[in-house]
């Protein structure tokens, strides 16, 4: 995929997210300013209906328009020109509130303006309070007698919470699938890239020793070679040696055909771990002479259940990696071998040029190629030490690894000796 089409996908996401926020902020902006109106309407409504009826009781003059006023959002005063009872105006406004299908907690207040005190009650309770009206927190602002509803706990949304909680949960759940679809498509856009420079650094690879080898038989061919036995021995060593590196280069490639399977069975048998190694190293003896390089081997003689193929292979993926990434001077390679109660473990340590912890955390991905510095003609498949790490795994083992820039690289496989 195209980084601008990736680019355009992020944008076009993130714009409907966002649109999808606005909607549904306005959305629920126009629900609260509806559900307000409409509670105040069925307040107001039960109010004068409960006023009305006091007018009627107390034969007062007052106009059936003005006898209700909103103080504020959740306050509410009625006129009527006499002080009433508060149990009498609760039974009043539970007929008329229950009729209006209003179910809201309130309390019942009536105003004194003789004394600007206020007598207050809570619905359904018998228990009066005595407070000075400015105490009471209202502004009455009213210069005769009056009764006061007010909702202490108004919340118009709170029916409609299972649908905000419902609308919430499908918003982030979009958010989440989106942040997931564009995490994988970085991913995917990542492993075609590695892909691609798997494929030619592979085209590479196995071109060099193939072109290497028909020039070599080109010139065996000669007729005059067979008076030159030096030239036509170094020649042959040269076609040997390229012989074995396509070898290898077709081993690499065998390895990713396995993972892409990831079914293989391993085949255990009892070996010399000292032995193995020294088999695997023989490959390396002619191309660590050429580098001016060195290997030992230390430790003890033991014996356990491997499947020597693979962990020939996996041995020599170390050890190829410790002589691609050597420093100047040639590769100087130690390996050393520990007798543990039930398991062994292997250390190939090198001189090389080292790793950051960054580099150590990826290493043994698929496709992943550590930077190379300032060392410009490494070449690989990126799938060796990925292969190690499962290959390790498959024999119930483990692998630690330490390095420091400039200074080297230690790998420790550690493997139990019997296998179950």
């Amino acid at each position: 995929m195209k980084k601008g089409t990736l680019n355009l996908i992020i944008i076009t996401g993130i714009f409907s997210i966002l649109l999808l926020f606005i909607v549904q902020f306005f959305w629920a902006k126009n629900l609260i300013k509806i559900e307000n109106q409409h509670f105040n309407y069925k307040v107001k409504t039960g109010l004068l209906n409960a006023g009305y009826k006091l007018k009627l009781i107390h034969h007062s003059k007052i106009d059936k328009i003005h006898l209700v006023k909103q103080l504020n959002n959740n306050s509410y005063v009625v006129e009527v020109q006499d002080i009433v009872n508060p149990t009498t105006i609760d039974s009043l406004l539970q007929i008329e509130f229950l009729a209006q299908e209003l179910y809201y907690p309130y309390k019942i207040a009536i105003y004194d303006c003789f004394t600007d005190s206020v007598i207050y009650s809570h619905s359904g309770s018998s228990n009066e309070n005595y407070v000075s009206a400015e105490d009471y927190g209202v502004n009455w602002d009213i210069n005769s007698y009056n009764f006061g509803v007010i909702f202490p706990e108004l919340n118009p949304l709170k029916k409609h919470l299972n649908i905000g909680v419902a609308s919430g949960i499908v918003i982030f759940g979009i958010i989440g699938f989106f942040i997931y679809v564009i995490i994988t498509i970085m991913r995917q856009k990542k492993i075609d890239e590695m892909k691609t420079d798997f494929i030619n650094n592979m085209t590479h690879e196995l071109k060099t020793p193939i072109s290497t080898i028909s020039l070599s038989s080109n010139v065996i061919n000669n007729k005059d070679i067979i008076d030159q036995p030096e030239r036509l021995q170094h020649y042959a060593k040269i076609i040997n040696q390229e012989n074995e590196r396509l070898k290898t280069q077709v081993e690499r490639v065998l390895q990713l055909a396995l993972f892409e399977e990831k079914n293989f069975g391993l085949n255990f048998q009892t070996v010399s771990i000292s032995d193995l190694l020294k088999k695997v190293l023989i490959p390396y003896e002619l191309l660590l002479e050429d580098k001016k390089g060195s290997y030992t081997i230390e430790g003890d003689t033991l014996f356990a259940e491997v499947d020597e193929h693979h962990f020939c292979n996996a041995i020599s993926n170390l050890i190829d990696n410790a002589i691609k990434y050597c420093q100047e001077g040639g590769p100087n390679i130690k390996i050393r071998i520990k007798n543990l109660e039930k398991t062994f473990s292997i250390e190939v340590v090198d001189n090389g040029i080292g790793m950051e912890k960054e580099e150590i955390k990826n290493i043994f991905k698929k496709f992943y190629r550590a930077p190379t510095g300032n060392i410009h003609n490494v070449k690989g498949f990126g799938i060796g030490l990925s292969y190690v790490d499962q290959i390790v795994k498959m024999h119930s083992g483990s692998i630690r690894v330490s390095s420091k820039k400039n200074k080297g690289t230690t790998f420790e496989l550690i493997v139990p000796k019997k296998q179950n």
